[in-house]
């Protein structure tokens, strides 16, 4: 359930990507879409926090937009399970529970071990170099301790291989899943467990990606072990429980 806990641009000026939008600030006649995507990132960023109520009148001065565009913003992040609205409350930052761990995670290991399993033998050489790039990157961000960095990289590692999977409706089910605020916050934890342990199964994976004979068995199970993996190095027992877990922001005081 939503705490009605409101934001406060002053005390708590938002940071990141979504936040310097925000500040600077849209015309009237900004999109949806545009709204949605500062209000993402924003979230995404940790900046807006779990169970923070979207105040309308608020967020039309700060992005310059009138009310229309901002509701059908609203609907798209809850859409993505970004948002929950709540007849005659309004919109809060949704919460994350060890349940939505249980429930997600699975589906996406499979869905990104099929993934890769299907983009086995379609990649070009400029695709594999793009995640030679990202994977290098990340390995930069580790030894920098740049967990945005990491993020940004690791993902672009991922989306290189769904693409080349081909496949329309995974690759749409996927984005949707990885949108979820679950991921960066289950990311932002595993990186502080260890990011050379993430970096060399991402190694693994990409070597496999550009041996020449791989079993796409063999490279489907790697994916979906590594995210198996993650989930019970980062909640052990307690993702059997269905007790809330903390923001990215406070899981890192």
């Amino acid at each position: 359930m939503p705490m009605d806990r409101q934001a406060d641009s002053e005390e708590r000026p938002l940071k990141g990507t979504g936040a310097r939008l925000i500040t600077r600030g849209f015309s009237p006649q900004v999109l949806t879409d545009q709204i949605s995507k500062v209000l993402t990132e924003s979230i995404l960023d940790g900046a807006i926090e779990p169970g923070t109520q979207l105040l309308e009148m608020d967020l039309q001065r700060q992005l310059g937009v009138s009310r229309s565009p901002l509701r059908e913003a609203f609907r798209d992040l809850e859409k993505m399970g970004l948002v929950v609205i709540l007849p005659r409350r309004g919109a809060f930052v949704k919460e994350i529970t060890t349940r939505d761990v249980q429930e997600n995670f699975p589906v996406r290991g499979n869905l990104e071990g099929l993934a890769a399993r299907l983009a086995y033998g379609k990649l070009s050489p400029q695709e594999l170099d793009r995640m030679r790039a990202a994977l290098e990157e990340m390995k930069r961000a580790g030894r920098n301790k740049d967990r945005e960095a990491y993020r940004q990289n690791h993902q672009i590692f991922h989306d290189v291989f769904i693409e080349a999977s081909d496949n329309r409706l995974l690759i749409e089910i996927l984005q949707k899943l990885r949108m979820h605020r679950l991921w960066y916050f289950v990311s932002y934890r595993y990186q502080k467990l260890d990011f050379q342990m993430a970096v060399d199964v991402h190694e693994r994976i990409l070597n496999l990606f550009e041996k020449v004979g791989t079993d796409p068995l063999e490279l489907e199970l790697l994916v979906r072990n590594h995210i198996d993996e993650a989930l019970e190095r980062l909640f052990g027992e307690s993702a059997s429980s269905n007790r809330l877990i903390a923001s990215p922001m406070k899981a890192e005081q």
